[in-house]
């Protein structure tokens, strides 16, 4: 009797420890309200939809975690979500064509024009789509693959972390293919400084109540050498993710009077259309997209997880157990996350959209922490303003140089 209230008065005073660290980091955090991409040509539905992209993602991967605990095959939950997204666009399609009241609540362009005469609900496919849609299926196939990886073997917020590492890599990469144009000063190097700094304390603490401290050496060894893999899947991915964005913002481009996103046309324009670069609409690439993915990642499921599916699902006992409901709501939110992150790749700047990406992350960090109910160190805290403070200045700082 005594036990179990002495287990009660502890879980109580962990939460409101964690409580109490989270309140203190909202009230900071909101102090750096700016880094939401709001600004006075910006929509109100924009950081509406991002608040909403932030709850998605933290719940999503929570789920994500959760089913590549239960079912270990990142293939598998990869070829679901493909298969998922294509029909979960294509009946977005068929709603918009027939309910033109959906078609309104999007921007132009998210939606095939199939008012247009020989035009159908979903553009057929051909060979200018699949080849300018192949890179960012193999994009989304690689980069699936190696997250799920990493969220496999270390905690979601480690994977997150280190995903707030991306302007650094996209400056980069952007000033190989010299498309970087902006000088850096050493207020801005500080601040990447900061954003680093932020991800080796939150990666760090992470290690520290993943690695178990036993006396079996051996199995803490494996312990260290699964979070060492993870942090390495975690950083691939986050590379692949940062090539597609860059690729992405050729054929998502943001409104604007010069450079205004294209939508599907009819075949009497088609001829037309091919001497000029040609855009899609966004439902168009996602199905496509998919497609590409699933087609890309098919070999390797069967090689590689289709053999242990098959004995699990004839064989008794059952060495898997398929979270069925839960890979399904995964799917729904994979798909909200999807059409969200078109929209605002279509409305916002590159470093925009990079800053509203890194703002979800920290939001999948804060919400890991609750959720996984260990007790939030001040170091934790520390590494999450680090990373805001970070990417505050970095965002301030670019903005000044577009000025000058």
């Amino acid at each position: 009797m005594f036990y179990g209230t002495k287990v009660k008065l502890v879980t109580f005073y962990c939460a409101s420890t964690n409580s109490i660290y989270l309140a203190k980091m909202g009230r900071i955090i909101w102090k750096f309200r700016s880094l939401i991409p709001i600004s006075s040509d910006t929509n109100i539905a924009v950081p509406i939809v991002c608040l909403c992209w932030y709850a998605i993602s933290s719940f999503g991967s929570q789920i994500t975690k959760r089913i590549l605990t239960e079912c270990p095959m990142p293939l598998f939950l990869g070829e679901f979500q493909f298969i998922f997204i294509v029909l979960s666009a294509c009946i977005t399609c068929l709603i918009g064509h027939y309910v033109p009241g959906v078609r309104k609540l999007f921007p132009e362009g998210t939606f095939p024009r199939s008012q247009d005469p020989g035009v159908n609900v979903i553009m057929r496919p051909s060979k200018e789509v699949l080849l300018t849609v192949f890179p960012l299926g193999l994009f989304q196939f690689m980069g699936k693959y190696y997250g799920h990886r990493a969220t496999s073997l270390v905690p979601v917020s480690t994977v997150a972390s280190i995903k707030t590492l991306s302007p650094i890599f996209i400056i980069l990469a952007q000033k190989m293919l010299k498309r970087f144009d902006h000088k850096l000063n050493r207020a801005i190097y500080l601040s990447l400084g900061c954003v680093m700094l932020g991800v080796w304390v939150i990666v760090y603490s992470d290690s520290k109540n993943t690695v178990p401290k036993t006396q079996i050496s051996d199995l803490d060894d494996q312990a260290i050498k699964t979070s060492h893999y993870g942090v390495l899947f975690a950083s691939i991915s986050m590379l692949i993710f940062v090539i597609q964005n860059i690729y992405a913002k050729n054929i998502f481009t943001y409104k604007s009077d010069h450079n205004e996103l294209p939508i599907a046309t009819s075949k009497s324009d088609y001829r037309r259309s091919l001497r000029s670069p040609r855009k899609y609409d966004k439902l168009t690439l996602m199905i496509y997209i998919s497609v590409v993915g699933f087609s890309i990642s098919l070999g390797w499921f069967i090689a590689l997880e289709l053999p242990t599916l098959w004995a699990n699902f004839f064989h008794e006992p059952h060495n898997v157990e398929i979270p069925w409901r839960l890979i399904i709501l995964n799917g729904v939110l994979h798909f909200l996350q999807s059409m969200i992150t078109f929209y605002l790749l279509g409305e916002i700047s590159t470093l925009s959209y990079s800053i509203a990406n890194i703002m979800k992350r920290i939001a999948i960090i804060s919400f890991s922490w609750l959720y996984t109910a260990h007790s939030i160190t001040m170091i934790q805290v520390l590494g999450i303003l680090l990373n805001v403070t970070g990417l505050f200045f970095y965002e301030r700082l670019m903005k000044k140089n577009q000025i000058r």
